[in-house]
């Protein structure tokens, strides 16, 4: 069985202090590391007095592609702890940027360390997700008795984009969820006793 992909579906803001150093933890739905950048620093532009913006992402469907800063805090003190609370939530396709505004209390390494992990904690608590489908480019050649049984079958499995070209036959195209492609393939195999084949081209993401 294909693993769920979970992904933000939402922007997320929240906040918190600490010994008066204020902590803004927000969270972005990402593609890329592009994207990831492109975030930074309009945050950079938005906060410029902010004493640090730190960040860490989770990119891939696989959840394996790590990125993290430090952004001026000592070392592993604050992108390794963001990440770590990132890796442990499941999510990918996600960056968590922190910004901090000293407060004139130093917070020690273990303080940061503390500090950072509640503010990406905090952020993903009661986050929105929702599962990102990577779809199957299929296509079926069936007859006109047979296209609107199998037409219902496409949309049984959650098919989209389902496209018709009428001629001596009926040709279908769309997209269906990866991980329903097996079961589409049996229902209409059933459906047609076998004269019907599901053709798979590529694979395509939401």
């Amino acid at each position: 069985m294909l693993k769920k992909i979970i992904i933000p579906s939402e922007i997320a803001e929240t906040e918190f202090t600490v010994q008066k150093s204020k902590f803004i933890s927000l969270v972005y739905p990402v593609q890329d590391e592009q994207e990831v950048r492109g975030h930074l620093k309009r945050l950079r532009q938005e906060y410029p007095g902010a004493t640090h913006v730190v960040w860490a992402s989770v990119l891939g469907d696989l959840g394996t592609l790590y990125g993290l800063s430090d952004d001026g805090e000592p070392h592993g003190t604050a992108g390794r702890p963001v990440l770590e609370v990132l890796k442990g939530s499941g999510i990918t396709y996600i960056a968590l940027f922190v910004i901090r505004y000293f407060g004139g209390t130093k917070l020690g390494t273990g303080g940061l360390v503390s500090a950072y992990t509640q503010a990406a904690k905090n952020v993903l608590d009661g986050l929105k997700t929702e599962e990102k489908l990577n779809y199957s480019n299929v296509s079926l050649l069936c007859s006109y008795g047979q296209f609107e049984s199998i037409k219902a079958i496409l949309l049984d499995v959650e098919a989209k984009d389902i496209r018709e070209e009428f001629s001596e036959n009926v040709v279908m195209m769309c997209l269906v969820p990866e991980k329903n492609v097996d079961n589409c393939r049996d229902l209409i195999q059933e459906y047609s006793s076998g004269r019907v084949d599901l053709v798979v081209q590529d694979c395509d993401s939401n």
